[in-house]
């Protein structure tokens, strides 16, 4: 079977069930799994689906009339890669760009009982209390002084390594935003 018909044939499953494995179409179109993977590819590259683990998906599409989710601090478009998302005492979500709005929420808003960002180096939500920070790295983020989220302290250590930067965990790397941040003269 030829890559372009392997390719569509990859296409029509994924439109009529949302979600192809590699396993599956291996034994389906009898081709190995890294030919399966190298046809993702390529039909990633071109927009085509997403590559998820273990396979692929339909491409999000975002909807033009939903508005991208904008800072609560600082009015940016929040990124999946660096989101905090803190919750209020009344049940409402609030979302930050960065660690470093995030964590300025924290200080300026007295009704915020928990929070979770996003871990920069494998991007899973966890606990803003259980991560280690990066604060004032010499890498830009997104705002100044950036802060890195990490779930792992020795994930941390490393990128410090190359970067810089001072490690905190919650209330230290706040309290570092907020010495950055303070305008007051002496």
């Amino acid at each position: 079977m030829l890559a372009i018909e392997r390719r569509n044939y990859i296409l029509k499953v994924l439109h009529e069930t949302g979600r192809v494995q590699v396993t599956e179409l291996s034994k389906e179109l009898g081709v190995s799994r890294m030919t399966i993977h190298r046809d993702l590819d390529a039909l990633a590259q071109k927009g085509q689906l997403e590559k998820v683990f273990g396979g692929a998906a339909l491409k999000t599409i975002p909807k033009h009339d939903d508005p991208p989710h904008a800072c609560e601090l600082c009015g940016r478009p929040v990124h999946a890669r660096t989101r905090v998302t803190l919750r209020t005492k009344s049940g409402d979500q609030i979302e930050a760009c960065c660690p470093h709005c995030g964590l300025q929420l924290l200080e300026e808003r007295d009704d915020i009982v928990s929070g979770m960002a996003i871990d920069f180096m494998h991007g899973k939500m966890i606990n803003l209390k259980a991560a280690t920070f990066l604060v004032n790295p010499d890498v830009i983020v997104c705002c100044a002084p950036p802060v890195i989220c990490f779930a792992d302290k020795h994930d941390a250590q490393r990128f410090q390594i190359g970067f810089n930067g001072r490690l905190a965990k919650l209330n230290a790397a706040r309290d570092l935003v907020a010495s950055h941040m303070d305008l007051s003269i002496a």
